[in-house]
């Protein structure tokens, strides 16, 4: 039996920054993680947390990032094994994707109930102060990114579909509760808001992981969604 070669130390560290960085030009999500988590970062310096919260804060970012990379050796060993469709594998795949998605909620509640202590009170009035604001300027913005769409949906579908295709109504339709409901009540139970907020980016990534909307058709439709009722409340609502 041939007997296992011992890694000196050394060789461990570049064997575990050889697959870091590996990563890091695979995993486009990684890319985004490690971006956000950086920022986060900036931010909680930039805040002077504490050391506590800011402790809570590295472990948050780093659960996300650990769940990424185990997520991503689950999907090589995965296609090693067996390289064509099959259920077993792709439930593997989805229990490692599902990983980073608790890790990643749990991480922006965490983040979000930590740094909303820090802000500005005058932050708690940013969606009374859109809807406040003249409605000129949105009409105008929901006309040009209306444009866009028509231009996008004329050069990329061949012909006109209610499911799928640009934009993406439910979507859409997403954002726009998420708008509403953070004009009515940002203010005095912000936490609302981010839970509706999570559904609504829950809804939007359904649409892409079913292969109905691509990510653009998504992006879209949740800015037209947001435009179309912060234009609704500046016409007829007044807080």
């Amino acid at each position: 039996m041939k007997k296992k070669r011992s890694y000196t130390l050394l060789e461990s560290f570049n064997s575990a920054f050889n697959g870091l960085f590996y990563i890091l030009k695979r995993e486009r999500n990684f890319k985004i993680h490690t971006i956000v988590g950086f920022v986060v970062i900036l931010f909680s310096l930039f805040y002077h947390l504490p050391f506590t919260e800011f402790l809570i804060i590295l472990v948050l970012i780093s659960l996300v990032m650990v769940c990424e990379i185990i997520n991503t050796g689950l999907e090589i060993i995965s296609e090693y094994i067996d390289k064509k469709e099959n259920e077993l594998i792709k439930r593997v795949k989805d229990i490692g994707a599902s990983a980073v998605l608790v890790a990643s909620i749990f991480a922006f509640i965490g983040g979000y109930l930590i740094f909303i202590k820090y802000f500005p009170p005058e932050f708690r009035n940013i969606f009374l102060n859109i809807t406040n604001s003249s409605w000129h300027f949105t009409f105008f913005v929901l006309v040009v990114v209306s444009f866009l769409t028509l231009i996008l949906k004329f050069i990329t579908e061949k012909k006109f579909n209610i499911v799928g295709g640009m934009p993406s109504i439910h979507t859409g339709i997403a954002f726009s509760i998420w708008t509403a409901i953070s004009i009515l009540t940002f203010k005095d139970y912000p936490v609302v808001s981010l839970l509706v907020l999570l559904l609504s980016i829950w809804v939007a990534q359904s649409r892409i992981t079913k292969k109905i909307h691509k990510i653009e058709e998504v992006i879209v439709g949740g800015i037209i969604g947001i435009i179309i009722t912060v234009l609704f409340f500046q016409l007829f609502w007044r807080g």
